[in-house]
């Protein structure tokens, strides 16, 4: 099992939060959020709970939407890094961050991206003969079956005032049969973010 630089988690995570209060409203940057994610959880979309732990901590950049894509519903292009605290899967990427007011103060903030992660192995290695070992792997291991993968997720937001939101958040990350090969267990998080709006 990999095991994670304690000292580097900390100092990055410490450094994340006096930043969410330093960062002056410029550069185009809407929005930076810290979230504390339960990771590899069971649901409906994947059944693969408990074969790695977690928790995840999550750093997002939001940018302000561009003009030219007023046609899709607006939405912020931003770029997310992903830890997990226990030395299992990370990842980092880029994607596109939707928000649908419901209320004054409450929204619906669908996500699309695409991700890069360091989960090893990412297919089962014993061939179908070793049917013994192939079992226990498969029963024990998450294989994710392709180095990079869709995140998709839904957050509902509560925003406080004008300067921060909080949320409940979940997602599924997958490569959905068009980036990998057959395998493809996904790996589903939910947790809590806070959001330093600018």
């Amino acid at each position: 099992m990999r095991r994670p630089n304690l000292p580097v988690i900390l100092f990055s995570f410490s450094a994340f939060c006096g930043s969410m209060l330093a960062l002056p409203a410029q550069a185009q940057i809407s929005e930076v959020r810290g979230a504390i994610m339960a990771h590899n959880v069971e649901t409906n979309v994947s059944k693969n709970a408990g074969k790695e732990d977690g928790p995840d901590v999550q750093v997002e950049v939001l940018w302000n939407s561009p003009d030219w894509l007023k046609f899709a519903f607006s939405p912020r292009p931003g770029v997310v890094a992903s830890l997990n605290t226990q030395g299992e899967t990370s990842f980092a990427g880029v994607g596109l961050d939707w928000t649908f007011p419901v209320s004054k103060n409450i929204t619906i903030d669908p996500y699309l991206g695409y991700v890069i992660h360091n989960g090893d192995p990412l297919d089962n290695p014993y061939a179908p003969s070793d049917s013994v070992r192939r079992a226990k792997f498969n029963a024990e291991e998450l294989a994710l079956g392709s180095r990079d993968l869709f995140r998709l997720g839904v957050a509902v937001g509560y925003r406080h005032n004008e300067t921060w939101t909080s949320y409940l958040v979940y997602e599924h990350l997958s490569h959905g049969h068009i980036l990998g090969g057959s395998k493809n267990q996904g790996l589903d998080n939910v947790g809590i973010r806070l959001g330093r709006n600018f």
